[in-house]
């Protein structure tokens, strides 16, 4: 009777942790999403056109990356001449860096593609994210460059893990943490973001920081119209 008891007690406490911490979680996300400018703003967002640059190791990359709704992500570059691409849709990926010696486009492995197609989503996985299978776990607080931030694992519907740290006074993304194949090794990748401005009435990034540098975006578009061409990977 006292183990029955003592197991109920139990159980009740861990429901109750669950279902607050669910609750802080849902109360993080929606501070988030009202900070980017409203549930409301963010679905009429249909694709995203970036334009800015890099420098890097003397030389200025120069940087288009298209992002359409659950359908293509794609990063063209040029440096010292030559045009790349990496290219993500919901079916296929292709890599062309001309300037690594790549000969011709390259795929990409079928486990990559599939665990990558969070990327295809111009909302982001934490917009809406119990709906697109991802879940979420608050992990408490921690501190970036100086500031708190809520600390939070996502493993996403494909598979994929992501740590995302949000900034506890503007709500906005500070940074993220997951792994990458890069040359074909895979590695912890670590993005900062900042330099939030409005496009459309919705915040938005203008200031890219990884392991290469940083990538200053010059512009953003909304709701353009995308050529085909973009969702092909020949030369």
């Amino acid at each position: 009777m006292k183990k029955s008891i003592s197991f109920l007690f139990f159980l009740m406490a861990t429901v109750f942790t669950s279902f607050t911490q669910a609750q802080s979680v849902d109360e993080v996300i929606s501070k988030h999403i009202e900070a980017l400018g409203g549930m409301e703003k963010i679905s009429k967002i249909e694709n995203v056109v970036m334009t800015g640059s890099l420098d890097f190791q003397g030389a200025t990359i120069a940087l288009t990356m298209t992002q359409v709704n659950n359908k293509l992500n794609r990063q063209d570059i040029s440096v010292m001449g030559m045009n790349g691409f990496d290219l993500l849709t919901d079916k296929e990926g292709w890599t062309y860096m001309p300037f690594q010696g790549m000969q011709s486009p390259e795929p990409k492995p079928a486990e990559e593609v599939k665990e990558n197609q969070g990327d295809l989503d111009v909302a982001g996985p934490l917009v809406d994210y119990a709906a697109k299978g991802h879940k979420l776990e608050l992990l408490g607080k921690e501190d970036i460059d100086g500031k708190p931030c809520y600390k939070i694992n996502a493993s996403l519907a494909s598979g994929k893990k992501i740590t995302f740290f949000i900034d506890a006074a503007t709500h906005m993304i500070s940074r993220t943490m997951d792994k990458r194949k890069i040359n074909g090794a895979e590695t912890d990748l670590q993005t900062d973001l900042g330099d939030y401005k409005a496009v459309e009435g919705v915040k938005m990034a203008h200031s890219i920081t990884q392991q290469f540098g940083t990538v200053i975006i010059s512009g953003i578009k909304v709701n353009q119209v995308i050529p085909p061409g973009l969702y092909k990977h020949d030369l």
